[in-house]
C-alpha cells in the first residue's frame, strides 16, 4: 500500500443537495452556527418546578405545549405543566416526569427530590454555536443527513466519486443470456465489481468483454474518461495473459504479482497517471483483489478513511493452518457457535465465498496457526 499511499490522491470537489450527500465524503468543515437548543428545553412531559421546592405540594399556574412560552418567571412553590420540547419557564430549573406526581384540583405532589437539571436540556447541550461537527473526510451517514438540517447546511461541499471502468478480458468469455453462453463462460466477475464499487462510493462504466487482442486491449485502457481501471483476466504471466504486456507497452506496471492468496497474479500500474489494477479472472481472486487493492485506491481518491469494510467477530479455529512464511492468505471461512472452520478450495470455485461467513487474513511472518488459535472473522454480511 505504500505506492498507493504515495501516488494516490484525493479528486476534485463538488457541491451537492444535501439530501443528495448520503454515504459522500464531506470536503469541508461544518461548525453549529448557534446554540441547539436555544433555550432551556423540557426533555420529559411533566412539571416544570424549582428542585429546592421538591419534595412537597406545588400549586399549578399554567400549561406549556411545545410551542408556548411562559410569561412569568416561576415563584416558590409553584408548577407548570409542561410537554416535551417547551421551553421551561424562567426560574424552574428542574422537570418532574408526570408518571412521578399526583395532581389534585390545582396541585401536584411531588414525591421525591428533585436535582437541578433533572429531565432539562440545557442551552447548547445539544450544539454550541462555534462547535466543530462534521469535519472534512467524514462519510455522511443517515443521522448526518438530518444534523445538516440542523446546521442549516442546505448545500455541502464533497469529494468527488471515482469513474472506475471495468474490463472484462477473454475470447473465451460471453454475457449471460448471449446465444454462445452453452459453449463459453459467462463472465460474472464485473456484475460483483460493480455491487462492491457501489458499496465503496465509487461510479462504474462496463467496458464490453476484450477478446485477447492486444490493440483491442490497448484501446480499452486508453480510452479516456476514467479515474481507474479494473482489467479483470489476462493478469499473470501465460500466453494469453497481455493485461501486464499491455500496460508496460503504454505506461508502468511497477506491481506484478504479490504475496497474496488468493490474488497472487495481482498488478498494479498507470497509464498516462491514470491507475490500473490487473486483477486475477478468478471470481474469489477477483473478490480479493478488490478489497485489498481497488478498494485502498477508491477510498483515498475519495479522502475517505482506508479501512476493510467489514464487521468482524472473534472466533477459534478448528484445525491448525498452515502457510508460506511470507504470503497474507484471506481464507473463506464459517464461523458457528465460536468456531472458526477454514473452507477447501481454490479462487476458481466462487461457491466457497457464497457459502463463507467471511474470511480470516493470516497475515506474513506467520507458517502455523494452531487449532484453538483465536482469530478474527470479517464478515461477509
Amino acid at each position: 500500500h505504500s505506492l498507493i499511499d504515495q501516488r494516490i490522491t484525493p479528486l476534485g470537489r463538488e457541491r451537492l443537495p444535501f439530501h443528495q450527500a448520503i454515504g459522500r465524503v464531506l470536503a469541508e468543515d461544518l461548525v453549529a452556527p448557534e446554540n441547539v437548543p436555544p433555550h432551556a428545553k423540557s426533555a420529559m412531559d411533566g412539571y416544570a418546578v424549582r428542585a429546592e421546592d421538591t419534595p412537597g405540594d406545588l400549586q399549578i399556574v399554567g400549561q406549556l405545549m411545545a410551542d408556548d412560552r411562559y410569561q412569568d418567571a416561576l415563584k416558590p412553590k409553584e408548577a407548570v405543566r409542561i410537554m416535551t420540547g417547551a421551553k421551561v419557564p424562567e426560574g424552574a430549573d428542574a422537570v418532574v416526569m408526570v408518571e412521578r406526581t399526583e395532581t389534585k384540583d390545582q396541585f401536584v405532589t411531588i414525591k421525591h427530590d428533585a436535582y437541578s437539571g433533572e429531565h432539562v436540556l440545557a442551552i447548547g447541550e445539544d450544539l454550541t454555536k462555534g462547535e466543530p461537527v462534521l469535519q472534512i473526510g467524514r462519510t455522511l451517514r443517515p443521522q448526518d443527513i438530518s444534523m445538516l438540517v440542523r446546521l442549516n447546511a442546505l448545500e455541502v461541499e464533497v469529494f468527488r466519486r471515482p469513474r472506475v471502468r471495468i474490463i472484462p478480458t477473454g475470447t473465451e468469455l460471453t454475457r449471460i443470456g448471449a446465444s454462445d453462453a452453452h459453449r463459453k463462460v459467462v463472465e460474472s466477475n464485473s456484475y460483483m465489481l460493480e455491487c462492491l464499487a457501489q458499496r465503496d462510493g465509487a461510479e462504474i462504466t462496463m467496458h464490453p468483454i476484450v477478446r485477447d487482442d492486444i490493440d483491442l486491449l490497448r484501446a480499452a485502457i486508453e480510452s479516456p474518461g476514467a479515474d481507474l481501471i479494473v482489467m479483470t483476466g489476462g493478469s499473470s504471466v501465460g500466453q494469453e495473459d497481455l493485461g501486464p504486456v499491455v500496460v508496460r507497452e503504454i505506461g508502468e506496471l511497477p506491481v506484478h504479482g504479490m504475496h497474496m492468496k488468493p490474488g497472487s497474479p495481482t498488478g498494479f500500474g498507470f497509464v498516462n497517471d491514470t491507475p490500473i489494477v490487473l486483477a486475477p479472472g478468478y471470481p474469489v481472486a477477483t473478490l480479493v483483489a478488490w478489497d485489498m487493492v481497488v478498494r485502498p485506491i477508491v477510498q483515498k481518491m475519495q479522502a475517505a478513511k482506508v479501512r476493510i469494510p467489514y464487521a468482524t467477530i472473534s472466533g477459534v479455529l478448528t484445525k491448525t493452518h498452515k502457510k508460506p512464511g511470507q504470503r497474507v492468505e484471506l481464507q473463506r471461512v464459517t464461523i458457528e457457535d465460536g468456531k472458526v472452520t477454514v473452507l477447501k478450495g481454490g479462487a476458481a470455485l466462487l461457491s466457497t465465498a457464497t457459502k463463507a461467513d467471511g474470511f480470516v487474513l493470516f497475515d506474513s511472518g506467520v507458517e502455523e496457526i494452531p487449532a484453538g488459535k483465536s482469530v478474527t472473522v470479517y464478515l461477509y454480511d
